[in-house]
């Protein structure tokens, strides 16, 4: 019983449960993109199969925000959970393309709740001065995810088909909600019903808000465009084989796993996290341009260990930022318009640059990519000085005019 009240009191259920639920969403995307492709499905349809998912849990994250403040964090992600495990076992027994987009769609909303639900709960139960090592830990379990899910569903396909594997990598889930029943609390649950609009407009009027917005969508941008073309541009662009590509990209995984935890460590010692996360932005969106200028493996292997820690330190402040702005009664919004412009920016960077990485070649989209995420880290340092000169201008009297 005293195991299960330390349990209960930490937020190591919550890490395991992200870690959890993100292995099930990456082997989710290794398997069905490829089960799609044997039920037929076109590759722009087998394209549109993830964008679907990722708009559905980006849009959808603020109302289930507010929902978690209304009712509670267990509830949310105990049903996210369901649905998004009810939604992967589903498309292992369908051959309709059509209602593929369906489940996926249903399964993004889940995601997008049941990532939303957790930050908040985290939030809840870490003090704010603990919050850095507390992100770091958390996104540490989401990194482990991403790397431990393709893995096992690739495995499994030794011995099993897309479908089996696609409905048997949902499995995990089940410990899932077993954890996010004991160690997720259950929030604050407003007493008066807070009108959509009203949440929304008392978030967005904290200072800083806007700032860390523009940062935020600074560094999607760009960690997305590079995640989307990485694989390809190591093949045509550093000439590396399938083999290579996958190295590298375990080699920044790790990089990019390993330094969470410090680096949340070091956030909790620096007050101001505004200029730290403008410039690691800055250093990691130098490095992307730099990178078409490599060739070979080693270059950019190092490259990436150096400048990938950078734009890890930047997400993790951010996070920071975002529990600081919220009260308890509104923590569900903030972490949900986290959510909604993490999603929004992975996915705008590389449908932004696309045309000039088709046209120009990688080394003008990197490059445009980069620029423009400097640019957006810049604006927000200016964006975050505009709350003190209002305060200034407020205090200031001004002695009469003669």
């Amino acid at each position: 019983m005293k195991a299960l009240a330390r349990l209960r009191s930490g937020p190591l259920p919550i890490y395991v449960t992200v870690a959890i639920m993100f292995a099930v969403m990456a082997a989710r995307g290794l398997a069905l993109p490829l089960y799609a492709d044997q039920v037929g499905a076109n590759r722009a349809q087998i394209g549109l199969l993830f964008t679907v998912f990722t708009v559905a849990g980006g849009v959808l994250s603020i109302p289930a925000g507010v929902l978690s403040d209304r009712f509670g964090r267990r509830q949310l992600v105990l049903y996210s959970i369901l649905l998004a495990g009810v939604t992967q076992v589903a498309a292992a027994f369908t051959t309709n393309v059509a209602f593929l987009f369906v489940l996926q769609g249903v399964g993004g909303i889940a995601a997008g709740a049941t990532q939303t639900a957790l930050m908040a709960s985290l939030a809840d139960s870490v003090p704010i001065h603990r919050m850095g090592r507390a992100m770091g830990w958390f996104t540490l379990g989401m990194q482990t995810g991403f790397l431990v899910g393709p893995a096992v569903a690739g495995i499994l396909l030794r011995w099993l088909n897309l479908a089996e594997d696609l409905a048997l990598t949902a499995l995990p889930l089940v410990a899932a909600a077993a954890l996010a029943f004991i160690g997720v609390h259950k929030g604050h649950r407003s007493q008066e019903r807070v009108r959509f609009s009203a949440a929304i407009q008392a978030l967005v009027r904290r200072p800083g808000f806007y700032a860390v917005s523009i940062a935020l969508l600074a560094g999607t941008m760009v960690w997305g465009t590079y995640q989307a073309y990485i694989p390809i541009f190591g093949k045509r662009g550093l000439g590396l084989t399938g083999t290579e590509i996958g190295y590298l990209l375990a080699i920044q995984a790790l990089s990019n796993g390993l330094s969470r935890v410090p680096a949340g460590r070091l956030l909790d010692r620096i007050e101001s996290k505004g200029p730290v996360v403008a410039g690691s932005i800055a250093v990691f969106a130098l490095g992307i341009a730099l990178l078409p200028h490599l060739h070979g493996f080693w270059g950019p292997v190092v490259l990436l260990i150096v400048a990938v820690p950078f734009i890890a330190t930047a997400f993790i402040a951010i996070g920071i930022v975002f529990a600081q702005l919220a009260t308890a009664e509104s923590r569900g919004v903030a972490m949900g318009v986290y959510s909604t412009v993490l999603f929004v920016g992975l996915g705008l960077g590389p449908a932004v640059f696309a045309p000039l990485i088709q046209g120009q070649g990688f080394a003008a989209g990197f490059t445009a990519c980069a620029a423009t995420g400097i640019v957006l880290s810049g604006l927000s340092l200016v964006a975050r000085l505009e709350p003190v000169r209002r305060r200034l201008r407020e205090t200031v009297v001004f002695p009469p005019t003669p």
